[in-house]
């Protein structure tokens, strides 16, 4: 089973409808017209997803989260790889912090003892190695004699 991809028009339209053609758009990037605090809202939506014959790599744009702020785990008898933390917000002398996650179905072929992830420039990028597959020798199997005699 391949690793499955997160559907990333999931608020395509909240986002193309909070952007007005006629307002100016000089107002503060955290906030949308509705008035909401829009980084309550952040979610990390770039992420690409490929494989070659060795591995599936998933690429996840995280600009300004920290690797110390993520957390990466295995769940659901190791079929899920949920990547979840927080993007910390500067306000002068506030910070405030809001939390996101993300789930990735993997799949069999997968190494789950081998899986790995690197932060560098804003992207995370996981290394999902495929196993090795199975060599096709032949195994034998034991032939028990279970006729009973009778006398």
């Amino acid at each position: 089973m391949p690793i499955i991809r997160y559907d990333p028009f999931a608020n395509f339209f909240d986002d193309a409808f909070e952007r007005s053609l006629f307002q100016n758009n000089t107002r503060s990037p955290g906030v949308n017209t509705r008035g909401e605090n829009k980084k309550q809202l952040w979610q990390p939506r770039g992420f690409q997803v490929h494989q070659d014959e060795k591995a599936y790599f998933i690429c996840v744009d995280v600009p300004g989260v920290k690797k110390e702020d993520m957390k990466m785990q295995l769940v659901n008898n190791n079929e899920t790889l949920h990547l979840s933390g927080c993007r910390k917000f500067k306000h002068g002398d506030d910070v405030e912090e809001t939390k996101f996650e993300r789930h990735f179905t993997i799949g069999s072929d997968v190494d789950v003892e081998k899986i790995n992830a690197d932060l560098s420039n804003g992207v995370l990028t996981i290394t999902a190695p495929k196993k090795e597959p199975a060599k096709d020798s032949p195994r034998f199997i034991a032939i028990k004699d279970s006729a009973v005699t009778t006398e």
